[in-house]
């Protein structure tokens, strides 16, 4: 049996939880918590009954800055292979 010589590729189709709208909407929502997890460290760092507590402000925004990092080299890199 032989290979098609000219094969049809067609372009994958994405999930709707990997789209491109879905994707936008998550970086802004995590920049909303960045700023929430921000605001809670400026508290927790004022208050000296919550100094003990400042470790979860600073583990929640660098989770949500690492999510916003890698959805946007993640549509970063399908914008650079659709062009």
């Amino acid at each position: 049996m032989h290979l098609d010589p000219n094969p049809f590729f067609r372009k994958s189709i994405t999930t709707w939880y990997d789209s491109n709208f879905i994707c936008w909407a998550l970086i802004i929502v995590m920049l909303f918590v960045f700023a929430f997890a921000i605001f809670g460290i400026v508290i927790a760092s004022n208050n000296i009954n919550f100094i003990e507590h400042v470790w979860f402000p600073y583990f929640l925004a660098f989770l949500s800055l690492f999510l916003v990092i890698k959805i946007f080299f993640r549509l970063r890199k399908r914008f650079q292979t659709d062009n």
